[in-house]
């Protein structure tokens, strides 16, 4: 999720957070647990720091360790114990609801397309249960409902049950989308792999099928299939590609994804390895890629990494790559 549905999220934690008779009574603790709410909503995606040792080393971490389950604890106990040596109130309520923020952070990025390592440093699977979109506006709008409720009754038992709410629509969700997948896999026995990326809208998805030989992309609403169109899966140039996951920036961006695939085009003064994330596109446009550009002779080499929203934006990021390859 983003950071301002995380920062939401951990403003109804406090909210909820009120039902606890020690807390609601307390006003220095009330005011401590707000405010270790919010930010146990959104330590885990305090690996930002990586950024300080470049965009590479953040797409490879984000979301790894500081998402896992041993992280959890020390997350809740870091940011709770801060915020007791300033304000000198209880700490085991204090940690208590800042612990389930930080919980309920990890809980819902596992329910989008990203998902999390959470098995770290056990495993380095990515999980992901595909249910909601990125940024959710039914969890924001159930949020926002429950803050004009809590000025007419009790914010705790207010938001006790617009998180039970929020249960069954994550379940809703989360059950539709298996059954989706379940279906397709019924119809396209071939495929290797089936993804869905939940649209905003509900029951409505975009989808990757994986065959043997090529990408299938489409849309599927209420048992209705539209394929948009495909991707072959025929390598050229396997030498260079292979050599491309060496790259450091590259081997970063594979990191990140277990739906990169790579396509090479050959120019007049070299050739352009691109790694493309499947999971994120507007039509036929993938804007999350790792791009690779190698001179003829094979001896010079520059690469990128991040994101590209505009076929400018992508003749900007070669041009520039050109340019710094033949200085």
């Amino acid at each position: 999720m983003d950071t301002f549905s995380h920062v939401v999220i951990g403003l109804g934690i406090g909210a909820l957070a009120q039902i606890d008779p020690v807390v609601s009574t307390n006003e220095s603790l009330s005011q401590a647990v707000i405010l270790g709410a919010v930010i146990g909503s959104n330590a885990p995606d305090f690996d930002f720091l990586y950024r300080l040792k470049g965009k590479g080393s953040y797409i490879r971490n984000h979301r790894g360790l500081s998402h896992s389950i041993p992280a959890l604890p020390l997350w809740g106990i870091m940011v709770s114990g801060i915020l007791y040596l300033i304000a000198g109130t209880l700490f085991f309520h204090l940690f208590l609801w800042t612990f389930l923020a930080v919980i309920l952070h990890v809980f819902f990025d596992l329910f989008n397309v990203h998902g999390t390592q959470i098995l770290r440093p056990y495993s380095q699977k990515w999980i992901a249960f595909d249910a909601v979109p990125l940024l959710d506006p039914y969890i924001l709008l159930l949020h926002f409902l429950g803050f004009v409720l809590i000025k007419f009754f009790q914010s705790g038992m207010t938001f006790l049950i617009i998180y039970i709410i929020l249960l069954f629509y994550l379940a809703i969700r989360t059950f539709s989308t298996i059954l989706v997948k379940r279906h397709l896999q019924c119809h396209f026995i071939n495929a290797e792999r089936i993804k869905l990326i939940p649209r905003i809208t509900l029951f409505k998805w975009d989808i990757i099928i994986e065959t043997r030989e090529e990408f299938l992309f489409g849309i599927y609403s209420v048992n209705s299939l539209t394929i948009e169109h495909t991707l072959s899966k025929k390598i050229n140039f396997p030498t260079l590609v292979t050599d491309s996951q060496y790259n450091q920036e590259v081997s970063d961006f594979l990191a990140s994804t277990n739906y990169a695939y790579p396509f090479v085009k050959v120019r007049k003064k070299g050739y352009i390895v691109y790694w493309k994330d499947l999971r994120f596109r507007t039509k036929s446009f993938f804007p999350s890629v790792a791009i690779q550009y190698i001179s003829t002779d094979l001896n010079r080499k520059r690469s990128y990494i991040g994101r590209v929203n505009t076929m400018k934006q992508y003749k900007q990021v070669l041009r520039k790559l050109t340019n710094d390859l033949h200085l």
